[in-house]
């Protein structure tokens, strides 16, 4: 992590040479589909771990945060895939920021196999807010300046927001329960991308994902998904009941 120092007042360690974070593992059984390949879902958990244990190891973790009244909230993901890892394999998985301006954080993920080779990366946008008031703050150095910043991966073009056709099929309503809760008490990130994975109406394994975080939904909120689906891929919005979105999904 290059050379990193604590300061005493704050506890907070800030690194004078910014390097990617990384950790190593292997692809788990728990992690795997029936073809015995990484799920999209599990690929999203090891890119959210990482930036925990970024974070943690830097000193401005959740109960950092929290002491603080602050959270670090996800509003975008870009993911591209080129090749699910199969079950037991050797993995890496990497972050670091890219950019803090105004009120916006963007943070790069990265996967690469065992002979080093990139294998998946995305670009993601936060905002740090207020945990009593909901509202987006402009961070304070000590919660930018213990990550330091590196150039940001190349990525694909994309559209700026996600936009479901308005003529997209209404499905199933989902009630949020305890299990799709976070430290935040807020629906996991992770979780809005199963509800869309299991709408589509048949297998897959996407090469591309995007999706917008426009609300939280919280314990026994009810979720109204709406589905359209053409030969280019798959749009989801999973919205209150009046219609508003609390995520927007695109997959191919």
């Amino acid at each position: 992590m290059g050379d990193i120092e604590r300061d005493a007042a704050d506890g907070v360690r800030y690194d004078r040479d910014p390097s990617p974070y990384e950790f190593t593992c292997r692809v788990r059984y728990s992690e795997v589909g029936h073809r015995g390949l990484l799920t999209l879902p599990a690929l999203v958990n090891l890119f959210q771990d990482c930036s925990t244990f970024q974070s943690e190891a830097l000193g401005v973790g959740a109960a950092w945060l929290r002491a603080a009244g602050r959270a670090w909230v996800l509003t975008h993901w870009q993911i591209v895939i080129d090749r699910y890892p199969s079950l037991c394999e050797s993995i890496a998985v990497g972050t670091f920021a890219s950019s803090f301006k105004g009120i916006v954080a963007k943070r790069n993920f990265y996967l690469r196999d065992g002979s080093g080779t990139m294998i998946a990366r995305a670009a993601s946008t936060w905002a740090l807010i207020d945990l009593e008031t909901g509202r987006p703050l402009h961070p304070e150095p000590a919660f930018t300046i213990p990550y330091g910043t590196l150039p940001a991966l190349e990525m694909p073009p994309e559209p700026r927001r996600v936009k479901v056709p308005e003529d997209a099929a209404p499905c199933a309503p989902v009630t949020v329960t305890r299990g799709l809760i976070d430290t935040n008490e807020h629906v996991n990130n992770c979780q809005y991308i199963q509800m869309a994975l299991d709408l589509l109406p048949r297998e897959t394994e996407p090469a591309r994902l995007a999706v917008d975080y426009r609300r939280a939904a919280v314990l026994g909120d009810v979720i109204y998904p709406r589905l359209s689906v053409t030969d280019q891929g798959a749009m989801v919005s999973l919205d209150d009941r009046d219609g508003r979105p609390f995520a927007a999904i695109a997959i191919s």
